[in-house]
């Protein structure tokens, strides 16, 4: 009977020579899991982003405006203005300001035919313009030569527009041309479409030329109240500013727009630097002491100014990361939406606390901002880290309006400046010459300016009109 034999041991490096290939299985079955998992989220990220691919391609070939809500808002409240506000009546013109006066009878039921009983008189009122008839002035111009000089004169009447003679010696008044001024460049309609309402409405045969030199004069001689206006940005204590794009004779440019609640200037640059930082240099100097209010486009970067950045920029960028990053980086970006969103309560709430509660609540969002940096996973999408390295590289400008009550806390000022411009690029195009550029810069300023301060631009535009120098008309102080 054999006996049974023992096993052979084993030779030590052979162990070791297991063991060692043992862990490198076991090291390569987990990076395997995790290269799984990442091909799952690049899978779900790709599904992602070829919804939202076919979701704008389909877009692209909708009628429906691009810009549209793509989720309808839930209504918290009635549409409309809150519940107990006052009346908002058009006032009753006094006795003294009405032109006619009309007698409506009804004696009888339009359907019975039989008379009626507890009859009453009610008043309604009606306002309306009357057909507009154009008023024609001829004036008597004395020429002659100064016999010392030989100099040609000519007498000028204030209401005069033009010191043109001959067959240009029919021209347009001030009203006419600063409607038409008015119509283009702060309210955005074609010179078609101005001419046509002339015709109309009017009676006045206009052509879209007679318009465009018109404009040309009127910002020459508004040029000076132009430049008042770029001092006054110069010394104020916060403005804001942002671009858009802008063509000028078929050439890509940019539109930048720098403003406050009482000053608005316009500046179209096109070139190399046209998005650079030359242009806010250049409009607000070198020496701007004041806060600039910034969406954080990086031709900011380089300019020395103190900055705010925009919060409802972020807001908008965190919450559209929703549809990109993956899942469990979603409630990273909800603990930042409430972090801000708290920081810009907190502001509103400034006259309701105590001083020293404000500051210390204040100092806390700067906290929580520091510490949603510092929590954030190490393995995360390429568009979470990009988030990251914004908010870090401006992470002193994020809360500066918490600390200085007269920055606000987003660059919402600036952006609905902007949509004038934007509407008239969309509607009428934009410039075919750089003087096109200069007048509606020019003119597009000092109306809107006017419309911030409560002025009318027509007073001011005969003002202009009226000045056969180019003076300056202080608009600047309000």
């Amino acid at each position: 009977m054999a006996l049974p034999q023992a096993p052979c041991p084993r030779c030590p490096q052979l162990e070791r020579e297991i063991d060692r290939l043992q862990a490198e299985v076991g090291q390569r079955d987990r990076l395997i899991e995790r290269l799984q998992e990442r091909i799952t989220q690049l899978e779900d990220e790709v599904f992602r982003l070829r919804q939202k691919l076919d979701q704008l391609q389909r877009d692209h070939h909708r009628q429906a405006a691009p810009f549209r809500r793509r989720q309808r808002k839930q209504r918290r409240k009635k549409a409309g203005r809150r519940k107990g506000h006052p009346a908002n009546l058009r006032p009753t013109p006094p006795p003294e300001s009405i032109d006619r006066v009309v007698h409506v009878p009804c004696n009888l039921c339009p359907d019975c035919q039989v008379p009626l009983y507890d009859q009453a008189l009610v008043v309604q009122y009606q306002t309306d313009l009357p057909p507009i008839v154009p008023f024609v002035t001829q004036f008597n111009i004395e020429t002659g030569y100064c016999p010392c000089c030989r100099r040609y004169c000519q007498g000028r009447h204030p209401e005069q527009t033009s010191d043109a003679l001959g067959a240009a010696g029919n021209t347009l008044g001030a009203t006419v041309l600063t409607m038409a001024a008015e119509l283009k460049h702060r309210l955005g309609v074609p010179y078609g479409k101005i001419c046509d309402f002339f015709e109309t409405y009017c009676g006045l045969h206009v052509v879209p030329g007679t318009l465009v030199r018109a404009e040309q004069r009127l910002a020459e001689r508004a040029r000076p109240t132009y430049d008042l206006l770029i001092d006054a940005l110069r010394q104020a204590g916060v403005v804001h500013a942002d671009e858009t794009g802008w063509r000028v004779n078929g050439v890509n440019g940019w539109l930048w727009v720098f403003s406050n609640p009482q000053v608005t200037v316009y500046a179209i640059r096109t070139g190399k630097g046209a998005r650079a930082h030359d242009v806010p240099e250049e409009i607000l100097g070198p020496d701007f002491d004041g806060y600039l209010i910034v969406d954080g486009f990086l031709a900011y970067t380089a300019l020395s100014y103190r900055k705010g950045q925009c919060n409802g920029h972020l807001l908008r960028r965190a919450k559209d990361l929703h549809d990109v990053v993956p899942n469990p980086e979603h409630r990273y970006l909800d603990r930042l939406i409430r972090l801000l969103q708290d920081a810009i309560a907190l502001a509103r709430r400034r006259a309701e606390l105590d001083l020293q509660v404000y500051s210390r609540r204040a100092g806390r969002m700067e906290d929580r901002l520091i510490l949603w940096l510092n929590h954030l996973p190490s393995q995360r999408s390429a568009e979470l880290e990009r988030l990251a390295n914004h908010i870090t590289k401006h992470l002193e400008e994020w809360f500066v309006f918490l600390y200085h009550h007269e920055v606000p806390p987003t660059n919402n000022h600036a952006e609905g400046m902007l949509r004038p411009a934007v509407i008239t690029r969309k509607v009428g195009g934009c410039n075919k010459s750089l003087l096109g550029a200069l007048v509606h810069s020019v003119l597009a300023s000092i109306m809107v300016t006017c419309k911030q301060q409560g002025r009318k631009f027509l007073d001011l535009a005969k003002q202009l009109w009226a000045n056969s120098e180019a003076q300056a008309i202080t608009l600047a102080s309000g």
